[in-house]
């Protein structure tokens, strides 16, 4: 007895723990900020990217360049056409320059400088697109593994409710009180009920992994509460959502701004026609040693000169092959992809948020509906139960209402979740999905 009492002591206990182990949407989502490999890749591509306005800036900035320089020279004087001596000197020159260059007049770099912050302000917009992303993921895998898990409960109890049914009529029939026909109409459901169960084992492998691609981990999760609210989106015009997603849509935004960013790559190419006026500083010292043995002492004579240099130097490119004109007009015809690229991502932008408004529309109904559903098949499954204690329906009958029963449970399941991602993903698309989303939701979810 004493035994027993200890094991149901620790079976208690290590329930209690799995369940204060499980996690809900905004802790898997916080997990996915330091774990997520798709993000990690977007931000450090961000960091890269970014540095286009300091490259952009670096040409009109005064760049300065040293040298070095050290050096041992020799010389020998050989006196006579056929004698041995010579007389050998040595001296040590060393030296250092400096240049300085500042640019007056390059209009191609002003044009690659606001180039460089376009493409800054690209790869932002581009990497905050991915943050939202990154909330539409996580749910999905969030709510995909929840809705495994709620399959699996499902047809695991579907399976277990067949079974009974499948024993009764097979004692029944045994006993002589009903026909084989009800028997094996009660085993091939049960077998059906098996495999529905086996296919819900192998979807929730497939969530787990979807997850694990994620965080690295596929712990255990909260649900939703019963206060969690279905409701209409906010606002409820579509026009309005149209609105919002031209203003604040990332993609377009990064589109618009990678068209600037081509604009002014082009204008840079045009002005390589122009010519180049730049200021330079030069100074350079030169230092030398000659050795000495004046009076028998060794010593080293030491002398240096130094120049200084100010100019302007100009520079204009007259020909060039045709290099600069081919380089012009790949430029504008870039140029020209990214305007018709903009004009296509501002089409797809309007298209993705009409697509998602309705679908959180049809989702929204799909819930109210499948909650109606699930309370007829409820209902109608006790009068068929009834009905069958009552020679008025067949197995057959009970079994369908049973089946009907599981099934409503499983797209009440589904349709709430369906709903949940329809709606963030009608904000991504408009631009408006926030991490304070995220937390909104998982104040539903109850440990």
């Amino acid at each position: 007895m004493h035994n027993k009492a200890v094991i149901s002591f620790f079976i208690i206990f290590f329930s209690l723990f799995l369940k204060a182990e499980s996690l809900n949407l905004a802790e898997v989502y916080e997990i996915a900020l330091k774990k997520d490999p798709e993000l990690k890749i977007a931000e450090a591509t961000f960091k890269a990217e970014k540095e286009a306005k300091a490259k952009g800036i670096a040409g009109l900035l005064p760049s300065i360049t040293t040298r070095g320089i050290t050096s041992w020279n020799e010389s020998e004087v050989l006196r006579g056409p056929q004698s041995t001596f010579f007389d050998g000197t040595g001296n040590n020159t060393y030296g250092y320059s400096a240049d300085l260059i500042q640019p007056i007049f390059r209009v191609d770099r002003w044009f690659q400088f606001s180039q460089g912050k376009a493409m800054s302000e690209v790869a932002k917009a581009k990497f905050a697109f991915a943050q939202q992303e990154t909330i539409t993921r996580v749910a999905k895998a969030y709510f995909n593994l929840l809705k495994a898990n709620k399959n699996l409960e499902v047809a695991v109890a579907e399976e277990n409710a067949i079974k009974r049914q499948r024993d009764i009529s097979k004692r029944l029939f045994e006993e002589g009180v009903s026909s084989v026909t009800d028997f094996q109409e009660a085993q091939a459901f049960y077998d059906l009920s098996k495999v529905s169960r086996i296919a819900s084992e192998g979807q929730l492998e497939f969530a787990k992994e979807a997850l694990v691609a994620i965080i690295g981990e596929a712990p255990n999760l909260t649900d939703l509460n019963s206060d969690f609210p279905i409701s209409s989106p906010n606002p409820k015009s579509q026009e309005e959502w149209v609105g919002i997603g031209l203003t604040n849509n990332f993609s377009l935004k990064a589109a618009k701004l990678a068209t600037r960013a081509s604009k002014r790559n082009a204008q840079s190419k045009l002005s390589d026609h122009f010519p180049d006026v730049d200021l330079v500083a030069n100074i350079t010292r030169n230092n030398s040693r000659q050795p000495s043995f004046e009076g028998g002492n060794f010593s080293f004579e030491k002398n240096y000169i130094e120049d200084r240099k100010f100019s302007l130097q100009f520079s204009w490119p007259l020909m060039a092959g045709g290099l600069i004109s081919s380089e012009r007009r790949e430029a504008y015809a870039y140029f020209e992809k990214a305007e018709q690229e903009e004009i296509l991502m501002e089409r797809k932008t309007k298209q993705q948020i009409k697509s998602m408004y309705s679908s959180v529309l049809t989702n929204l109904a799909n819930v109210k509906a499948r909650e109606q559903a699930l309370k007829s098949s409820e209902l109608a499954l006790k009068a068929t139960r009834f009905g069958y204690e009552s020679d008025t329906r067949n197995i057959v009958d009970l079994l369908n209402a049973e089946r009907n029963f599981f099934s409503a449970q499983r797209d009440f399941n589904s349709s709430k979740y369906d709903f949940i991602i329809a709606e963030l993903s009608l904000k991504l698309s408009a631009g408006a999905l926030t991490p304070m989303d995220v937390y909104d939701i998982s104040n539903f979810m109850t440990k």
